[in-house]
C-alpha cells in the first residue's frame, strides 16, 4: 500500500498527502512517478499544464514548447528498452512477481506479489486532444503486419512502409499530433521500422498530410456533385436574399430533398455561403453601376448649370434641386446628399485644375513674351555698342533719346524682372571693367615711365600723368616707350579711347577741384560778414570798403581771405544788412528775399 493519496484543493491544483508523516507536497513523490518521469527529473525539461494542454520548459534555455522535444523522445526509448529488459522472461527466482500498469503508458513495473495495490492507480493526465484508447476508431482492415529482418530493412523505403503500416494499425489520423502518435506507438515493434527519430517524424508527417489531401478530395468531391442541385434550387426560391442566414435557409429547406443530399451541415452551409456571396457582390456591383451612372449624370448637370471654381456648394446645391433633369430623373433623386457632396468636391477639384492649368499656360506665355522682349533690347543694345553709341562711362540720359521710340524699348516697359535701365547699366558695367583693365595696362606703362624719370633726375620732378593740358600725341608717346606685351596688343583706337577716359577724369577732378575751392572761399566769406555782424560797434553802411577796413581788418577772417574776397564778402554783407526786415516782420519774410543762404538764416535766428 502507498502511503501517499493524490487530492484536489478548492482551486482544482493537484497535491499529494502522506498518510504516514501528514505531510503535503505539491510535486508528484518519487514513489509514484513512472521510470520516464524519474528520468525527465535529471534534465532541465519540466512538464506542466497550461489551460488543460500540457507543454514543455527548459529551466536552462527558458524555452517553451507545445510538443515533446526530441530530446526528450531519445530519453523515452531509453527507458522503454531498458523497461523491456527488466521484463524478460522471468527467472525461477522472480516467478512469484507480478506486472502491473503504472501511470505512464506503456510502462511496466515489477512488484512483488504480495503488494499488489488494492486502490486504483493514478492515471495520468492527458493532452486535450489525445484520446483513450477506447475511444480510438475503429482498426482498419490491413494485411499481414511486417516483421523487421535481424539486420533491420535493407532500404529506407521498406522501413518507411512498415512504419505507415503501424501508423494505420494505430488508427492515427489527420488530426493527431506527434506527441500523441509517439504515445500510441512507441511499444510497438514496429516503430523501430525506421532508425532516427527524424525519419520517423517525417514519415509520420507525410502520413498525415497525405491523410488531409485525401479527405480534401473527397470533400472537394462531394462538394462538386451536390453544389449545383442546392444552388438550382436556391436560385429558384424566391426567399432567398443576399441577406439571408444559414439558420433560416436550414429550418426553410429542412424537408426537401435536394438540402437533405448534403448529409453534413457544414457542407450545407459552404454552398449556401458561397451562393449569398455572389447575390451580395452581385447587388454592390448593381447599386455601384447605378450610384456611377447617376455622379455622371450630376457632374454633365453641374456643367450645363454653369458651375465654376467660384461657385459655393450652397449655390450649386439650389441649382441642382431646383433643375428640371434632377426633377425628371429617378436614378439622379436617389443620390444622398453626402454622394451630391463628394461629387462636387470632385467636379471642383477638376475645374480647379483646370484653372490652374490655364493660368500655368497663361504664365508660361507671358514669361516666354518677357523673355524674348528682354533678349529684344539686350541686342538693341548691343546694336548701339557696335555703333559706338554705348561704351564705357556712358550714361542713360545720353543715350536714351537715341532708343525711346524704338518697339523694343517700349516692349520692355511694365515688364517684371529687369527694367531697361537695369539691364543698360549691367551693360556699360561690364563695359567698364574691361575698360579698367586697359587703363590698368597703361598706368603700368606710366609708372614705368616715371621710375625712369625719377632715376634720371634724382627725384626732383613731379611724376607724369595726364592732366588738363596733355596731348594725346605725348600719352601715346609715353605708353609706347614704356609699354610691355599687354600694352603692345591695344590698338591706337584703344589707347585713343583710353587717352581720352583719363583726360575726361582729369577735367572732372579740375573742376571738383574748383567747386571745392570756391565753396571753401564761400564759407569763409560767411564767416567774415557774421564776424563783422559781431562787431562791439555797427558798420555804418555808407561806408565805402577802403573806409570800413580799418574797423574789420583785424579779424581773423579778415585775414584769411584774399582782396577778392574780402571785397565780395563786405559787399554782401552791406546788401543784406540793407535788406533785412525789420525785427517785429515775421521770418517768412526774411526766407523769401531774394539771396538769402540757409546759413545766414541760422545765424539771422541764433540773433534773434
Amino acid at each position: 500500500m502507498s502511503i501517499w493519496t493524490e487530492h484536489r484543493n478548492p482551486e482544482g491544483r493537484t497535491y499529494w498527502f502522506n498518510t504516514s508523516t501528514k505531510e503535503s507536497v505539491w510535486e508528484k513523490p518519487d514513489e509514484l512517478k513512472s521510470p520516464f518521469e524519474r528520468a525527465l527529473k535529471q534534465t532541465p525539461w519540466k512538464e506542466y499544464f497550461s489551460g488543460g494542454k500540457k507543454y514543455y520548459y527548459n529551466t536552462t534555455t527558458k524555452e517553451s514548447k507545445w510538443d515533446m522535444p526530441e530530446e526528450l523522445l531519445l530519453l523515452m526509448e531509453k527507458v522503454e528498452k531498458e523497461t523491456k529488459e527488466a521484463l524478460a522472461p522471468p527467472t525461477p527466482s522472480s516467478a512469484s512477481q507480478a506486472i502491473v500498469p503504472v501511470s505512464q503508458p506503456g510502462f511496466l513495473v515489477p512488484l512483488g506479489a504480495d503488494s499488489l495495490p488494492e486502490q486504483p492507480i493514478i492515471q495520468p493526465t492527458t493532452h486535450p486532444h489525445q484520446t483513450t484508447p477506447s475511444a480510438l476508431p475503429a482498426r482498419p482492415n490491413l494485411p499481414d503486419e511486417p516483421t523487421i529482418p535481424h539486420n533491420g530493412f535493407a532500404t529506407f523505403e521498406e522501413g518507411e512502409k512498415a512504419f505507415m503500416y503501424l501508423l494505420r494499425k494505430a488508427g492515427v489520423d489527420a488530426t493527431w499530433t506527434w506527441d500523441q502518435t509517439m504515445r500510441a506507438i512507441i511499444t510497438d515493434p514496429l516503430y523501430k521500422a525506421l532508425n532516427s527519430l527524424a525519419e520517423k517524424k517525417a514519415t509520420w508527417q507525410k502520413y498525415t498530410e497525405g491523410l488531409k489531401a485525401k479527405e480534401q478530395e473527397e470533400r472537394e468531391a462531394r462538394l462538386a456533385k451536390i453544389r449545383p442541385a442546392i444552388r438550382n434550387m436556391l436560385k429558384g426560391n424566391p426567399n432567398v436574399f443576399h441577406y439571408s442566414t444559414f439558420p433560416t435557409a436550414d429550418k426553410l429547406f429542412a424537408q426537401h430533398p435536394i438540402w437533405q443530399q448534403a448529409r453534413v451541415e457544414a457542407e450545407r452551409k459552404l454552398i449556401f455561403e458561397e451562393y449569398v456571396a455572389e447575390l451580395k457582390q452581385r447587388e454592390v456591383q448593381e447599386n455601384r453601376a447605378a450610384r456611377n451612372r447617376a455622379i455622371t449624370k450630376l457632374m454633365s448637370l453641374f456643367k450645363q448649370l454653369g458651375v465654376d471654381v467660384l461657385t459655393r456648394w450652397r449655390t450649386a446645391h439650389s441649382l441642382v434641386l431646383e433643375s428640371e433633369e434632377w426633377q425628371n430623373d429617378e436614378e439622379l433623386r436617389q443620390l444622398p446628399g453626402l454622394d451630391i457632396l463628394l461629387a462636387f468636391e470632385d467636379y471642383s477639384r477638376v475645374r480647379e485644375r483646370e484653372f490652374e492649368d490655364e493660368m500655368r499656360r497663361k504664365q508660361v506665355h507671358k514669361s516666354r513674351s518677357e523673355r524674348k522682349a528682354r533678349e529684344a533690347f539686350k541686342a538693341l543694345l548691343q546694336e548701339f555698342i557696335a555703333s559706338g553709341d554705348i561704351k564705357a562711362r556712358s550714361k542713360w540720359k545720353n543715350v536714351y533719346p537715341k532708343f525711346s521710340a524704338d518697339n523694343r524699348y517700349l516692349d520692355m516697359l511694365g515688364k517684371p524682372g529687369s527694367n531697361p535701365i537695369e539691364l543698360f547699366w549691367d551693360l556699360v558695367d561690364d563695359l567698364d571693367q574691361k575698360l579698367d583693365k586697359k587703363i590698368a595696362i597703361v598706368e603700368a606703362a606710366i609708372k614705368r615711365h616715371n621710375t625712369k624719370l625719377s632715376s634720371n633726375t634724382e627725384g626732383s620732378s613731379q611724376p607724369w600723368s595726364v592732366q588738363v593740358e596733355t596731348k594725346e600725341a605725348d600719352f601715346l608717346k609715353v605708353v609706347d616707350e614704356n609699354g610691355d606685351e599687354e600694352s603692345a596688343a591695344l590698338s591706337r583706337d584703344e589707347l585713343k579711347r583710353i587717352f581720352a577716359t583719363l583726360h575726361e577724369q582729369a577735367l572732372k577732378h579740375q573742376a571738383d577741384e574748383k567747386r571745392r575751392t570756391e565753396r571753401k572761399t564761400r564759407h569763409m566769406q560767411d564767416d567774415l560778414r557774421y564776424a563783422m555782424k559781431k562787431l562791439p560797434e555797427p558798420l555804418d553802411l555808407n561806408l565805402g570798403y577802403e573806409d570800413a577796413i580799418p574797423l574789420f581788418e583785424h579779424l581773423s577772417e579778415y585775414k584769411a581771405l584774399d582782396d577778392e574776397g574780402r571785397r565780395a564778402a563786405f559787399s554782401k554783407f552791406v546788401k543784406r544788412q540793407k535788406v533785412r526786415p525789420h525785427p517785429s516782420s515775421s521770418k517768412v519774410s526774411f526766407t523769401q528775399s531774394v539771396g538769402t543762404s540757409a546759413r545766414d538764416f541760422r545765424r539771422w535766428r541764433l540773433d534773434d
